[in-house]
């Protein structure tokens, strides 16, 4: 038995020692597939844990006008970035002190700007000069985070003009990130006008950065670059000197209303020529179109900013003023008013169009030879139920005889438009031709979106029958909706009465347009019936001048008016500055007072508010090419002020020689 014992004994060790060999292999075998197999591997992860890629911004393209006149552009400057990839946060609290003291900006605003980067984000602090930026980079350990680059400044080279059209820059709001996912939420874009519109264009193509960065958070390698590819360059059709004639003639329109106020204050309440709130003037906007195309030539609005206040970030209270006044408001595009008598002009083709005819049995209406008495009044013994009874003109108690709607238009006289909407009213009441004004309106371009190439376009009001029965029936089924009606009209069987058709002929009660759409429906009058689409951006090119876009005459609407329709319109229009509303204001307008044409408002407004003036110039009649609207809010008379402002500019469109602008006569 021992014999045999010690005979198996080298046989177990020999196995034991042979499991233990092939474990030893195993382990050997797994541990250099750990160390060569996948070290390869293992290393290329652990070199790209340490590769920071960061965007690099592309300089926005240029905006130039129709003549190539360089706008807004694009530089390169130097720019302090801090990169919260590089900066720890134990070192937050010293970095954002450190560069509060250097670059003299407070710290606070520095932590805010940290805090709505977001982790892991980079965002630009300010710009600086050369020499500053050569110290940064030769101390730049002593200020972590810290990176200095060459970064896209935006500069707008002409201040606040044209500043509704050009817009401003601004962050991403959610809705732009939504919309386009792919926006850096730290860099600027495009906000209002043509900034905000052709941002796509203008934004060009951003570059790439890749570098390594060690576990201090400092750069220890640069691996690669794509560069940033400038954005393309946009073509308005906005002449720059005639928008500083323009807006020459806003800021002198505004102080000549305010002047005129100043004076009337001064005088005994009896003597005053209007009961007026004589409150300060301060908005006012003009526009000037080119009616064989749509182009918009000349657009400012007044309070403007400066696009430059945005570049970098505006003060709040700056913000905050501006927003205040109503200064980001382009009320060309976005004010809405009663169009008050410049309306006239629908009316009138209405009437020349559909033979209107005139109401019965009215003591001042010679409804066969189609002529008024415009003694001041009219006065009616029955409407419709609810409806006002006496009508009176703006020259009441004055009179202006017996005219036809030549001179009815010539002077503005309402009583003789108040009579053709209450032929219209007594006549088609009920039928398919009660609303022959309001499709007129609507066929030139009132009641719908302009679709002009701009941010704030609004569709304004066209009132009718089916708008106020909508009203009230919104009124009655939900008592906290708008009060848009009199609670006295709930009660009518229909709220509209023959009273809401006589203000609209005038072009007041709820009617609402924009001055924009003033302008469009009047190049349709004087253009033979083409409602063309605004637009303020003819073309879009390369950097290196390349076509990439060139805008298309769009006609929204067509329309037939005859010929003789519109030279029946246009001689009438020059008949008011020669010997109407506007006589006074063109007194000495030049050799070329027979080629131009024109029509004034003085639209009603609140019991507090003082009335809205407006004029509207076309020129030159026997071949019409521009349409000129200005509006003044709260301006006062339209013959007196804002009629003075349509001269202005309509001598430089004719090559005259510019007058001071001086009051006119107080007409409607």
């Amino acid at each position: 038995m021992g014999a045999l014992f010690e005979v198996k004994r080298p046989y177990r060790i020999a196995a034991v020692a042979g499991i233990f060999a092939l474990l030893f292999g195993f382990l050997g075998i797994r541990l250099w597939f750990l160390q060569v197999g996948e070290g390869v591997a293992a290393a290329a992860i652990v070199d790209e844990e340490g590769l920071v890629s960061i965007t690099i911004p592309a300089p926005r393209g240029d905006i130039r006008d129709r003549n190539g006149q360089l706008l807004v552009t694009s530089r390169i400057v130097p720019m302090v970035v801090l990169d919260r990839q590089l900066l720890q946060s134990s070192q937050r609290e010293e970095a954002v002190a450190r560069l509060a003291a250097r670059l003299e900006i407070p710290a606070d605003w520095i932590a805010t700007l940290y805090e709505d980067a977001g982790v892991n984000q980079r965002f630009p602090l300010a710009v600086v000069d050369a020499l500053t930026a050569y110290q940064l980079q030769e101390q730049l350990r002593s200020f972590p985070g810290v990176v200095v680059e060459n970064y896209p400044e935006r500069v707008y080279l002409t201040g606040g003009t044209m500043s509704h059209v050009i817009g401003h820059l601004g962050f991403p709001s959610a809705g732009d990130l939504q919309q386009r996912p792919y926006l850096d939420p730290n860099v600027r874009i495009g906000k209002l006008g043509v900034e905000g519109f052709y941002d796509e264009w203008l934004e060009g193509m951003p570059g790439e950065r890749v570098y390594r960065v060690n576990q201090a958070g400092r750069i220890t390698e640069e691996r690669r670059e794509v560069p940033p590819v400038s954005g393309a360059t946009v073509y308005l059709t906005l002449d720059e000197r005639l928008q500083e004639v323009v807006e020459t003639a806003l800021l002198e329109g505004i102080a000549l209303s305010n002047l005129i106020k100043d004076e009337e204050r001064e005088l005994p309440l009896e003597e005053r020529e209007t009961r007026a709130a004589l409150n300060p003037t301060e908005r006012a906007t003009a526009v000037v179109m080119d009616i064989t195309n749509g182009e918009i030539l000349a657009l400012a609005s007044y309070p403007d900013f400066d696009p430059q206040q945005f570049v970098w970030g505006i003060d709040q209270f700056e913000f905050a003023r501006l927003s205040d006044e109503k200064a980001f408001l382009n009320l060309a595009v976005g004010g809405l008013y009663p169009p008050a008598s410049t309306f006239k002009a629908v009316t009138y083709t209405a009437a020349l169009l559909n033979n209107i005819p005139f109401a019965q049995a009215i003591e001042g209406v010679d409804s066969v030879n189609r002529r008024i008495n415009c003694d001041g009044e009219l006065v009616l013994t029955e409407i419709d139920e609810g409806s006002p009874q006496v009508f009176r003109d703006w020259y009441y108690p004055r009179e202006l005889g017996w005219l036809d709607i030549h001179g009815a238009f010539e002077h503005s006289c309402n009583i003789y438009f108040y009579n053709l909407a209450l032929g219209v009213w007594r006549n088609w009441r009920n039928t398919g031709r009660e609303n022959v004004l309001q499709e007129t309106a609507r066929s030139i371009g009132y009641g719908s979106f302009t679709g002009v190439d701009l941010t704030g376009d609004q569709a304004g009001i066209v009132p009718d029958r089916d708008l106020f029965e909508s009203w009230k029936r919104t009124q009655l089924e939900d008592p906290a909706a708008p009060v848009r009606l009199d609670p006295a009209r709930l009660a009518l069987a229909s709220p509209w009465v023959g009273g809401d058709l006589m203000n609209l002929a005038i072009g007041q009660g709820d009617m609402l347009a924009s001055p924009l759409q003033v302008a469009v429906s009047y190049g349709a009058l004087a253009n033979g019936g083409t409602v063309w689409t605004p637009r303020v951006v003819s073309q879009v090119r390369s950097p290196e001048g390349e076509l990439l876009w060139a805008a298309i005459p769009e006609a929204k609407n067509q329309i037939d008016i005859p010929q003789s329709a519109v030279s029946s319109l246009l001689a009438d229009m020059n008949r008011v500055v020669v010997s109407g509303t506007a006589r006074r204001a063109f007194s000495g307008f030049g050799t070329s007072l027979t080629h131009v044409g024109g029509k004034t408002g003085t639209g009603q407004s609140s019991a507090n508010r003082d009335s809205h003036a407006w004029f509207v110039g076309v020129a030159p009649i026997n071949n019409p090419q521009w349409v000129v609207v200005v509006l003044v809010d709260e301006g006062g008379s339209g013959g007196r002020v804002a009629a003075p402002m349509g001269r202005y500019i309509m001598q430089h469109l004719m090559g005259e020689e510019l007058d001071p602008i001086e009051a006119g006569e107080a007409t409607d």
